[in-house]
């Protein structure tokens, strides 16, 4: 499991040393982020500032992945990293800096109008392609050549062994059929696949889609859930994830998944449902809470809502 200081653990002497050692001040900060701190380094560019130097290797990563995009085959702008620098105890990383704002922020996400635009957005993703080929399924495997040639059915299905021993105990209690809805993945994915490959972004929602005058103008924050293989895994979580959290997310959620899945034959549209319950399996327990037993978090009432809706959508 990958585990970093987050960008709290930034002290502000540190940052200010690195700050004046690129011209800029406090005034230029941007955003925070879990991981980062984003000050404006001019029109074009961005300085990232992270609190773990021991994530270089993995920006590095992202950074080699980002030059295999094939940015032909988007019609918006995706990242680049331009340096990667060590200062005193933290990282500063340079990359392009992308027109926009989020969509959460820049759109009513209420709006028919914004569900129609972020869909659109999903779609034109799945037809990201890489110049060169990689020799990983995930981008930030730490181990990535323990499972060469590794099909993409048998990446998930040694993802799904590996964490429903930790996370059935729970779930049993709070998703009655979860038994029965393990053993059918399973059974899918001894099957070999056949399916298209390409880039999953792995957390497309809409603080990670950037929006200029009104339409989509770039992606951004791949990592950690970046993987290669089938792009319908986007479009499934991208449904799930647009206003996850709000009350009317269950009516949200299969109206998008409705209007994903119209165009589809019908084996992708039970691919689509398989990947929508992998996600929410696979996730479930990725979020804590202090002080809070994982039945009690957000992130895993959302994963079971997600697994215990019907999949009316699909038909």
């Amino acid at each position: 499991m990958i585990t970093r200081r987050d960008a709290g653990s930034i002290t502000a002497d540190a940052e200010q040393l690195l700050l004046t050692a690129h011209g800029l001040t406090p005034a230029d900060l941007l955003a925070t982020g879990t991981e980062a701190r984003v000050h404006a380094l001019g029109h074009d560019r961005v300085l990232k500032v992270y609190a773990d130097p021991d994530q270089r290797p993995a920006l590095e990563t992202i950074a080699d992945l980002y030059r295999r995009f094939d940015r032909t085959t988007v019609p918006y702008a995706l990242p680049e990293i331009r340096s990667i620098e060590q200062h005193g105890p933290l990282l500063a990383v340079t990359e392009s800096r992308l027109p926009g704002t989020p969509m959460g922020a820049a759109l009513d996400l209420t709006d028919p109008g914004a569900e129609d635009t972020y869909l659109a957005a999903v779609r034109d993703f799945t037809g990201l392609r890489l110049t060169s080929p990689l020799d990983r399924r995930m981008f930030l495997d730490p181990e990535p050549a323990s499972h060469p040639g590794e099909d993409w059915h048998d990446f998930l299905l040694r993802l799904l062994e590996q964490k429903l021993p930790k996370v059935l105990p729970d779930l049993t209690l709070d998703v009655p059929f979860v038994h029965a809805l393990t053993h059918r993945l399973t059974e899918r994915l001894v099957r070999p696949c056949t399916g298209p490959e390409g880039v999953i972004h792995g957390d497309l929602h809409p603080d990670n889609i950037l929006v200029a005058d009104g339409k989509v103008s770039g992606v951004i924050d791949f990592g950690t859930f970046t993987l290669l293989g089938d792009p319908l895994h986007d479009l499934a979580g991208a449904c799930a994830y647009f206003r996850m959290y709000d009350e009317e997310r269950t009516e949200v959620r299969n109206r998008l998944l409705g209007i994903a899945a119209a165009g589809l034959p019908a084996s992708r549209r039970e691919d689509l449902a398989d990947y929508l319950h992998l996600i929410a399996l696979l996730s479930c327990d990725l979020y804590p809470e202090q002080d809070k037993h994982i039945r009690e978090t957000g992130h895993y009432q959302w994963a079971a809502d997600v697994l215990n809706t019907p999949t009316d959508w699909r038909n």
